[in-house]
């Protein structure tokens, strides 16, 4: 029985997304028109389009925001609490003190000792775990729907009384340290994302350090510190719970008044945010860097973008995929396949609450000049800026975004993870709804007009990363 639940699951998924991939495959073979392929795309979007997620939103007296959808798909749940903490709240001096937090959390609290939060959630045979973002921190855990009370518990018992002690600081310190060490400090071009960051984002920018922490800052922590950070963060009134899948709405209220109600608000209600230095970049920045462990060089540009609510951000999510997603992207194509002077050709968009980033990189082919690298990656920009992208081109892009969208609501977890990320990003979880409609709406027209408007040479930042035997003197 569960192989054909499986199996008939399956087709009807394939039945859901086939229209739109026969109008790709169509127009690319040329069987018909480009007009009458855009035609045919957009009335099969219209067939994949995820359905509404039909949630329901309500406050605890503490501030505690609830959102919930019942989805009987599955006698399954998922738990989602979401911080409006992440690296953009560390003063300078404290870079990592919210990924600290991510790990610390798991740490131990009044009623759970070190390290059985993690036990007790597996024993549940739950899916379980944790991240830390630019704008957020998020704890989640997936479960049959029988464990909502115990998991609400667990999660309701760390916000109100963790364990902030110097013994679960130095080891968690030592944890960050060595999540640093493995995939920044001995990973070729491992600093790229510290680099970019400090060329597009201004000196006291909340965006202007990563996510992932600085080891002196770690180091230098003192405990009084790392207490006042999460004494101000984690409460109730800065916090998001998203509940998905199986359960009455109305018996989950009275379970979390139960467990998060008595946890008591921030003593001001007001939390620290770092004001946003203005884009008033007016001319090109150019850095290079150099890199021990880097085996070729690699060439890029970088643009700040507007908040991740902007109306143009929908057009820079498909303008991501023409330049960079595949074998048949632009950068690939140009750099890799048809002029043969990179190895690799990518990049991508932070959609970000406070405003985001778009970049490109690539990474040079043995012996050629990394001047041709920047060359041809300029050139894609302009071919963008004064071309109109194919027809084939555009259904593609937006069937990529369009499929992410798809498979991005399947199951609890997604759907959860969807509604808090609109949550936070523009203030309303019935965002989430709008994004198909976006993205499908999007015209050769928007993609020129978007390209020009943020990619302008002014507001262009390059980077170089070269090998260290590159270096003068060397």
């Amino acid at each position: 029985m569960q192989v054909m639940g499986f199996e008939v699951g399956f087709r009807r998924m394939v039945a859901r997304i086939l229209p739109v991939t026969v109008a790709v495959v169509a127009l690319a073979g040329g069987g018909i028109t480009p007009v009458q392929a855009q035609s045919a795309a957009q009335t099969s979007m219209a067939k994949v389009k995820p359905a509404k997620l039909d949630f329901k939103v309500n406050y605890l007296k503490n501030g505690l925001k609830i959102i919930t959808l019942e989805d009987r798909t599955a006698p399954v749940i998922t738990l989602q609490v979401w911080y409006r903490v992440g690296s953009a709240e560390e003063p300078k001096g404290k870079g990592g003190f919210a990924h600290l937090f991510e790990h610390m959390m798991f740490k131990g609290s009044t009623n759970i000792e070190p390290e059985q939060h993690a036990r007790l959630v597996e024993e549940l045979g739950a899916n379980y775990n944790a991240d830390t973002f630019f704008d957020r921190t998020r704890y989640y855990e997936t479960a049959s729907a029988n464990t909502l009370e115990r998991l609400l518990f667990l999660e309701a018992d760390r916000m109100a009384s963790l364990r902030v002690d110097e013994k679960n600081l130095k080891s968690e310190t030592d944890v960050v340290k060595e999540e640093y060490r493995l995939r920044v400090a001995n990973a070729p071009y491992g600093n790229l994302l510290t680099d970019i960051l400090s060329q597009v984002f201004p000196a006291g920018h909340p965006y202007d350090h990563p996510t992932i922490g600085s080891i002196p800052d770690l180091e230098s922590a003192k405990i009084a510190d790392v207490r006042a950070f999460h004494a101000e963060y984690y409460k109730p009134d800065n916090a998001t719970l998203v509940l998905v899948g199986d359960f009455k709405t109305d018996e989950a209220l009275k379970l979390i008044e139960k467990h998060f109600g008595p946890i008591p608000k921030s003593p001001t209600g007001k939390f620290t945010r770092f004001p946003v230095v203005p884009d008033t970049q007016k001319q090109e920045t150019r850095k290079t860097y150099y890199d021990k462990l880097a085996p070729l060089p690699m060439v890029g540009m970088a643009f700040r973008l507007p908040p991740a609510s902007d109306p143009d951000i929908p057009v820079l999510n498909v303008i991501s995929q023409i330049l960079s997603t595949g074998q048949s992207s632009r950068l690939y194509r140009s750099l890799v396949r048809d002029k043969q002077i990179a190895v690799a050709a990518q990049g991508g968009n932070f959609d970000l609450r406070l405003g985001g980033m778009f970049f490109f990189f690539g990474i040079a082919n043995a012996g050629k000049d990394p001047a041709l690298v920047e060359k041809a990656l300029q050139e894609e920009v302009v071919r963008l800026q004064n071309e109109p992208v194919t027809d084939a081109e555009l259904v593609k892009a937006k069937n990529q975004v369009l499929n992410g969208l798809v498979f991005g609501r399947l199951s609890t977890e997604a759907k959860a993870s969807a509604l808090g990320e609109a949550d936070l990003m523009y203030g309303d979880p019935g965002a989430v709804n709008q994004e198909f409609e976006k993205a499908a709406n999007v015209t050769a027209t928007d993609i020129q007009r978007v390209a020009k408007k943020y990619f302008g040479a002014e507001r262009r930042n390059v980077f170089m990363v070269l090998p260290e035997a590159m270096k003068k003197g060397n």
